[in-house]
């Protein structure tokens, strides 16, 4: 396990293994703002508890119909100083019986709220600040628990300076806290299956959560996980993406092989010839293309330089990847001497592709400015009294206030994906794996995954590689299973979403509901 980058303080020590029931009472309780309003009998909703009632959302602002879901949105304590912001909706079509699917962004750092907002919930928001239904939204198959976390991003906070310190074990122990605190807010659902899922830093996120609840062993009904376009080995990633780059015609043959031939051994790697060399790649193929979407265009609305600098963490997740490594790896594509030596990549990356733009349905147009939309909406105190939420919070889609472990960054994830399919193969859990992907996405591309899935250890079934699946008579990826052992009831799925951008549900969005839907039910359209 990585080495955490943090110091729990004298009071966390004491009193974090208390009893679920002691951090929702006393001086947690009165955190909770307005939450912790007195409610009659007559005013709790029937089949909830208390708890789920003051969470309850009534008068969401800007709202042009009439939701045929509750949602529920909050703050659940993970510790004594730490709180963690969600926002719960229910299944439009059976609450009761539909799977539970956790959910949050990436980064690390990165808001839940951006799955909610610009991918695949319920609402399409609007510039003019007004909520329209989407046709796509999960949430037509599922109930969706989207969370911003570690504490300190979004609408979460801390209350003690040491808890911005934080990696991936402590963001899994937080959240496997956070799922039994919400099965007490919500009993009526611990009988449903479980899925945790995720994207980008999901690549991390994602696998040290399905550890933690396996290791617990406790009784959350956890049917697997699914991970799109994860960031799990920096060297795959590394390299790919210049390589994603000169396939989609953005980079002069002659440029690619000089890049070829002197830059693609991690072994000798010439920091300053490569320097040049990529410097060159990048000016060729200019700041007006999105790394995460090659073929979509950047949102033009408004000065990407308004953005608050925290807002720009996600197009700078690659370079921070590369500047986390441990000291003394080097990798074929050194984007940390990148950004020290060229103004033209680092412009790429941090000013063309602001938190990685995405888009939506809305009559059939997509929207690359989706987040300035979301963002705008979300500081109104108007929808903060709604949430539930600190009114002083200012929301960002991705923060600077948490100190994320370097170290934990830039380790590889492989030997715990091989750990999970390995338990799945022989304790009997019978789990649901899917990693899916994106293959316009350059960062954490198509490419890349393949690499570290074939690098742990696993071979397709027979008839089962590669083949295309479809959506509306088009094909619309494809899809390959791998072999579990006859005696396995788990499934591991390697599923491509051809055209679509780094955040799957945001650039194919009826696609992506597709996918979901296969993947809950293990039947892929094939035919």
């Amino acid at each position: 396990m990585t080495k955490l980058f943090y110091k729990l303080s004298l009071l966390s020590l004491l009193t974090y293994g208390a009893d679920a029931a002691s951090l929702e009472s006393g001086s947690l309780r009165k955190s909770r703002h307005d939450q912790n309003r007195d409610l009659s009998e007559e005013e709790v909703l029937p089949g909830y508890t208390i708890e789920a009632t003051r969470d309850l959302v009534t008068d969401l602002p800007g709202l042009a119909f009439e939701p045929d879901f509750k949602q529920f949105s909050g703050y659940i304590p993970v510790s004594p100083t730490r709180f963690i912001h969600y926002w719960y909706i229910e299944s439009a079509n059976n609450p009761s019986t539909d799977p539970l699917v956790w959910w949050s962004n990436g980064g690390p750092g990165c808001s839940g709220l951006l799955g909610l907002g610009t991918e695949m919930g319920p609402f399409i928001f609007e510039a003019d600040g007004s909520l329209t239904p989407n046709p796509h939204t999960w949430n037509k198959v599922a109930n969706i628990l989207y969370v911003e976390q570690p504490a300190g991003v979004g609408f979460s906070y801390f209350s003690d300076p040491s808890d911005a310190a934080v990696g991936d074990e402590r963001a899994a122990v937080d959240n496997y806290e956070l799922l039994k605190q919400f099965f007490k807010r919500f009993p009526e659902r611990l009988s449903n299956e479980l899925y945790i899922a995720s994207e980008s830093y999901g690549g991390h996120y994602i696998p040290h959560l399905a550890k933690e609840i396996l290791d617990r062993n406790g009784d959350m009904n956890f049917r697997g996980f699914l991970v799109g376009n994860p960031y799990v080995d920096p060297f795959s990633n590394d390299v790919t993406m210049i390589q994603t780059y000169y396939m989609h015609g953005l980079i002069a043959w002659p440029l690619y092989k000089k890049w070829e031939k002197h830059c693609t051994d991690p072994n000798d790697y010439p920091e300053d010839k490569c320097g040049i060399i990529i410097n060159a790649m990048f000016q060729e193929s200019g700041d007006g293309i999105n790394p995460y979407a090659l073929d979509f265009p950047v949102c033009t609305e408004i000065d990407n330089d308004d953005y608050p600098p925290s807002t720009k963490k996600s197009s700078q997740f690659v370079v921070n990847q590369e500047n986390n490594l441990h000291e003394g790896q080097t990798t074929s594509i050194s984007r940390r001497k990148l950004i020290g030596n060229s103004p033209q990549s680092s412009k790429l990356l941090q000013h063309t592709s602001v938190l990685n733009p995405p888009y939506l349905p809305s009559e059939d147009k997509y929207h690359p400015c989706a987040e300035s939309h979301l963002n705008h909406y979300l500081n109104r105190d108007d929808v903060k009294k709604a949430l539930h939420v600190k009114l002083d919070r200012k929301w960002n889609m991705c923060t600077d206030d948490i100190d994320y472990s370097e170290e934990d960054s830039a380790t590889p994830q492989m030997d715990l994906y091989q750990e999970l399919l390995h338990r799945a193969q022989s304790d009997g859990s019978n789990l649901k794996m899917l990693v899916f992907s994106g293959d316009d996405d350059s960062v954490c591309s198509t490419a890349a995954t393949q690499y570290w899935i074939y690098d742990i250890g696993v071979s397709p079934k027979e008839d089962a590689l590669w083949v295309p699946w479809k959506f509306e008579n088009q094909t619309a990826g494809y899809v390959t299973d791998f072999d579990m052992g006859t005696s396995s009831g788990s499934s591991f799925v390697f599923a491509t979403v051809h055209g679509a951008g780094h955040e799957v549900p945001a650039y194919r969005p009826a696609e992506a509901l597709a996918l979901f839907k296969s993947f809950l039910s293990g039947e892929w359209d094939t035919n």
